[in-house]
């Protein structure tokens, strides 16, 4: 069974992890809520983002990379 693509929003708090900018930048709460937290949330139970400060895993970084890399 092929992944769900990600959401807009989970797409942009993992680019901002990589580019290491607040996780809530360019997010339309930009404050921590509710839906924020459970991007967040997410994206560590998709193994994009782990431990407590939120670094992005090797599959995380992959979701940037051009196909076939």
């Amino acid at each position: 069974m092929k992944p769900k693509p990600l959401t807009r929003a989970q797409r942009t708090m993992l680019h901002n992890a990589l580019t290491g900018k607040p996780l809530h930048q360019g997010l339309r709460a930009t404050a921590v809520t509710h839906r924020t937290c459970s991007t967040l949330q997410a994206l560590h139970r998709r193994g994009l983002l782990a431990g407590v400060d939120h670094q992005p895993t090797a599959a995380g970084r992959a979701v940037f990379l051009p196909s076939g890399t």
